[in-house]
């Protein structure tokens, strides 16, 4: 594993593969995502813009368990972006050029490992002892942040771990382990750079107007969908939705826990923005008529339950997407919705149907829509599937699966599935109201004239 250091690089002029890490732009945009963290005698504040097209964004708090830490989540349709555990350890994905890591004689984790160290560790070092015991093989499409409540903080990018050196961190959209600093053209990275070379002391506001600073925003109404600044030491997380720094909410993490497991949808911790919230309901109206286009709403329901169960792996190598290796999922049905669940981390993606025994999951997260097919044996028995994964170059893989157990063992993350218009069967697809042109109201209008004139002189005597 090769490690480099990164300092406070001090400037002359002002300037998360799939869709586990910082989601693609749209197509025509470049990638962004900006992360930071700075530390000083007094604190060590961490800041995130998360740039993206999904407006559907969730927020998890996961209460400690036996051997994992309490959790804060955030991320879109139950892919999990980033976060903070009850220790203080941040974690972050950004989108970076895809690059092919080769595997070697370590084992490889099978699951979403950011996730999984953010459940286990305490710090960026616990962290970097497990990402040595591992091995990542693969084409990797985004990099880890990690940060700590001790100031400490690196990026793992592929087979390369960038190290803090100094007061403060910067990661953006472009390899920082093999960018000498001087050839850095990244302007979001040259800006919050710049600023925090520049600061005496690390404050909520100076982060505030740094994510401000190189917030972005896309031509079809996307951009920096949230911003947090974390507190590892305070452990409390300071949001903004959609770009607007005037309306912060503040969560206590310890507070939050203490109320329990639950998901809710990350606008509604904010007061109604009507921007956001029209172009919210433009970009869900369009995944709804995607879904409907290949939904078969001719499939029962009540057929779910025979697909309810594990199913893991019938090759020896997982399918990996680094650093998501999977090599098992659980099928869970909830009411009328059936899921599948990726991972012990709980990557959760809802499953639709395009005929008996076969799936589709699709979302507003670029680059993670994949099939199911479910097999069964002579006697009508599930007793295996068949996943494939079209990458976004084209590239097929499939993986087959046993299934093991009618009893899932890995739970969905709640409330993680968007929340899409319902049909006439009330199964929660897509059938738009009818949009007639004005036109057409004139038209019925004028009708409706006539016809109350005629009915008025048949009345006079």
């Amino acid at each position: 594993m090769r490690r480099f250091a990164a300092a406070g690089i001090p400037l002359l002029c002002l300037s998360l593969a799939a869709s586990l890490v910082c989601p693609a732009a749209p197509p025509g945009e470049p990638e962004h995502c900006t992360t930071f963290i700075g530390v000083d005698a007094d604190r060590v504040l961490v800041g995130n813009n998360e740039d993206h097209g999904n407006p559907i964004v969730n927020v998890w708090f996961v209460p400690r368990s036996e051997g994992k830490h309490g959790l804060f989540l955030i991320g879109t349709e139950g892919v999990i972006q980033g976060g903070m555990n009850d220790r203080g350890l941040v974690m972050d994905g950004l989108t970076i050029p895809a690059l092919d890591v080769v595997g070697d004689e370590r084992p490889s984790y099978p699951g979403y490992w950011p996730a999984h160290v953010l459940e286990t560790c305490a710090t960026v070092e616990e962290v970097l002892d497990s990402y040595d015991a591992h091995s990542f093989p693969g084409i990797w499409n985004g990099k880890s942040f990690f940060a700590d409540a001790t100031g400490d903080a690196a990026l793992i990018e592929g087979d390369a771990v960038v190290r803090k050196s100094g007061r403060y961190l910067v990661s953006t959209n472009f390899l920082q382990s093999a960018t000498e600093p001087d050839a850095v053209t990244c302007d979001r990275f040259l800006t919050a750079t710049s600023m925090l070379d520049g600061a005496e002391v690390f404050t909520e506001d100076l982060f505030r107007n740094i994510l401000d600073a190189v917030h972005v925003e896309y031509r079809d109404g996307g951009g920096t969908i949230y911003s947090t600044i974390y507190d590892p030491k305070a452990l409390t997380i300071t949001c903004y939705l959609y770009h607007d720094y005037r309306h912060p909410v503040t969560l206590d993490l310890r507070d939050e826990l203490a109320r329990g497991e639950r998901g809710i949808e990350f606008p509604s911790l904010f007061s109604p923005y009507p921007a956001y919230a029209a172009w919210r309901s433009e970009e869900i109206e369009t995944l709804a008529r995607t879904i409907a286009s290949f939904r078969d709403d001719g499939v029962d329901p009540a057929t779910y339950d025979d697909l309810v169960g594990d199913y893991v792996g019938m090759e020896d190598a997982p399918f990996s997407v680094p650093p998501l290796a999977l090599d098992s999922f659980s099928v869970v049905r909830l009411g009328d919705r059936l899921c599948a669940v990726a991972c012990p981390e709980r990557v959760s993606c809802e499953l639709f149907p395009l005929g008996n025994d076969r799936f589709r999951s699709t979302s507003m997260n670029s680059g993670t829509d994949f099939d199911v097919a479910f097999l069964r044996d002579g006697s009508g028995t599930v007793s295996g599937a068949t996943f494939l994964f079209v990458a976004p170059d084209g590239t097929r893989a499939e993986l087959p699966l046993e299934k093991v157990s009618s009893e899932p063992t890995f739970r969905p993350l709640p409330g993680f599935m968007a929340p899409l218009p319902e049909t006439e069967t009330g199964r929660g697809a897509a059938k738009s109201a009818p949009q007639f042109h004005p036109a057409f109201w004139l038209g019925v209008g004028l009708a409706a004239a006539g016809l109350l004139g005629l009915a008025l002189l048949l009345l006079l005597p």
